[in-house]
């Protein structure tokens, strides 16, 4: 949580029980892409390995704060949409770290994790989006407020399961094998 950046998704439904999204750091022309994420279904969350389970996160939160929202558009149309997202969880890798100032998408891929509590999200990225997205946080807050989690509760495992993770690039051998198989190729034209 010592890192923190404007996120804007755009999906695509893969069907019933998975979305997939590209993230960009604004919603302008010339905005960088510099992630995605995949968000599934609580039932299909529920059928990871525990291992999987700690690299996402519950939207939960993310949603009944109103900091999960889609711009533009009227509360009665997104509505019935974030109290589907509600119930889900998500795994996001960023490639761009806009954040530290990097030009070009440098370094390792970062699995981000999401805001669950309040007092996580600095102040100032707050007002900033607020200001930019007319949008009153409170107010949406207050509305959503009927909206339930995942039928199960969000997963103790998920959200890191309450620990930081952070992924590791290593140099391994590779095997060299001394006589590879012929590869007949083939051109098409």
């Amino acid at each position: 949580m010592s890192r923190q950046v404007e996120a804007h998704h755009f999906c695509a439904h893969q069907n019933e029980e998975m979305r997939q999204c590209l993230i960009y750091d604004s919603p302008e022309k010339k905005a960088r892409l510099i992630g995605l994420e995949y968000i599934i279904s609580e039932n299909l969350y529920l059928t990871l390995p525990d291992q999987e389970k700690r690299l996402w996160h519950s939207h939960l939160y993310e949603v009944k704060s109103g900091l999960f929202f889609m711009p533009k558009v009227p509360a009665l149309i997104q509505r019935p949409d974030m109290e589907t997202v509600c119930t889900t969880y998500g795994k996001v890798f960023h490639f761009w770290q806009v954040d530290k100032g990097h030009s070009l998408p440098f370094g390792i891929p970062q699995l981000m994790m999401a805001l669950t509590r309040d007092g996580q999200i600095y102040d100032h990225l707050l007002q900033s989006s607020a200001e930019r997205m007319g949008i009153d946080y409170e107010e949406e807050r207050k509305a959503r407020e009927y909206m339930t989690g995942p039928v199960h509760g969000i997963h103790p495992l998920a959200n890191g399961g309450g620990k930081g993770l952070e992924l590791r690039l290593r140099e391994v051998e590779l095997k060299h094998d001394p006589s590879p198989p012929s590869v007949k190729a083939r051109i098409l034209f």
